[in-house]
């Protein structure tokens, strides 16, 4: 309630009429509402979700505290016409999610209202996670560590990469996640340089080493973790290029506090992975902010201008990718605590721990 109530605040200040939510993601975040195909219109008075015959019901049980409007025509057309009865002519939208369907058709029958893009007025309270979304974030860690445990003693050569992941798909389900949180990543020998590689019916040999991402969603918010298994010993070349992705993930890890640059974290590990000659092998950020979704604010790469703040919860995942060699990335998710950080992620990652 503390995030619509402050942009019911902003409203005010700002002498805008209302704020049209089109994000499914941000419209459960103020609201609690967990059904889909609707839109919230915030004011400075009252509140209204539109949605259809299916969530009625339910938004009435969910929020109480926010008027129901059921449409009768079209979604936007309802709302055009609650628009002209608020009579509003100022209306903040989200640039990113309002369709251009949606923009045309509020213009069109909407006359003299006045549209203002906005970006991030939601997101920037969902970079701080609550003491709640906080233990929901554990679960889904939880509930990802024991499905993983589950299913490393069962990688081995003869079994195919998409075996693997969908082994690991049932484990989450077996120990209490709703869902993977993404398509689980499986990619095993020369295909682990693809750093989203799709699980394949490639069968896994011997003496290779299988990389795998994968993250629970639990109550809504996802974890998200990648770790490197191998078949047999350790080929001398790949535990030189994994310690080099280890201790840059650590070097990363060590610059979280708060007050610091999210771009500084980045620099950590890219900075050691170049010296170590790789830099051309590191093409991604070094994490991303995850909750409700598993890709969100804060951004942690080099181009990035947030500030770190108590609270956050974001990934640490440093690679190197060798086109027609193969790949390493160790992925965790940390929390920025008042004094530096904690690692939420305990699955095994040091060499001797990670050969089958």
């Amino acid at each position: 309630m503390s995030c619509l109530n402050n942009i019911k605040q902003t409203l005010r200040e700002e002498n805008v009429d209302g704020f049209l939510i089109t994000s499914a993601v941000n419209i459960r975040y103020v609201t609690n509402f967990t059904g889909s195909e609707s839109i919230l219109l915030i004011t400075p008075g009252c509140d209204y979700l539109f949605t259809d015959f299916r969530y009625v019901e339910q938004a009435r049980q969910d929020i109480p505290w926010i008027k129901i409007v059921e449409k009768k025509i079209s979604l936007m057309r309802t709302i055009c016409g609650k628009l002209k009865r608020l009579k509003i002519k100022k209306l903040y939208v989200e640039s990113l999610y309002l369709t251009v369907y949606q923009y045309r058709e509020i213009i069109g029958n909407k006359e003299g209202i006045r549209i203002i893009p906005t970006q991030g007025i939601v997101e920037r309270y969902r970079k701080r996670k609550t003491y709640q979304e906080l233990e929901k974030i554990r679960t889904a860690i939880k509930i990802a560590e024991k499905a993983y445990a589950g299913t490393r003693e069962k990688i081995k050569a003869g079994l195919s990469e998409k075996q693997i992941a969908d082994f690991l798909e049932y484990e989450i389900r077996n120990q209490g996640g709703e869902k993977s949180s993404f398509e689980i990543i499986c990619a095993a020998g020369q295909r682990a340089s693809l750093p989203h590689a799709r699980a394949t019916e490639r069968i896994i040999q011997g003496k290779e080493a299988v990389l795998i991402d994968w993250g629970v969603c639990f109550q809504f918010y996802n974890s998200d973790l990648t770790r490197v298994r191998f078949v047999d010993r350790i080929s001398p070349a790949y535990k030189k290029i994994y310690q080099i992705v280890l201790d840059a993930q650590c070097f990363a890890i060590d610059r979280i506090k708060p007050g610091r640059k999210a771009s500084d974290v980045d620099s950590a590990a890219r900075s050691y992975i170049e010296k170590k000659g790789y830099a051309k092998c590191f093409g991604h950020g070094v994490g991303h902010g995850i909750g409700l979704e598993v890709h969100e604010g804060p951004t942690i790469n080099s181009r990035s201008k947030e500030i770190l703040e108590e609270s956050m919860v974001f990934t640490v995942e440093p690679g190197i990718y060798i086109p027609g060699w193969g790949g390493v990335r160790i992925e965790d998710m940390v929390l920025i605590t008042s004094s530096g950080c904690e690692v939420l992620s305990q699955v095994p990652k040091k060499i001797k721990e990670i050969a089958v």
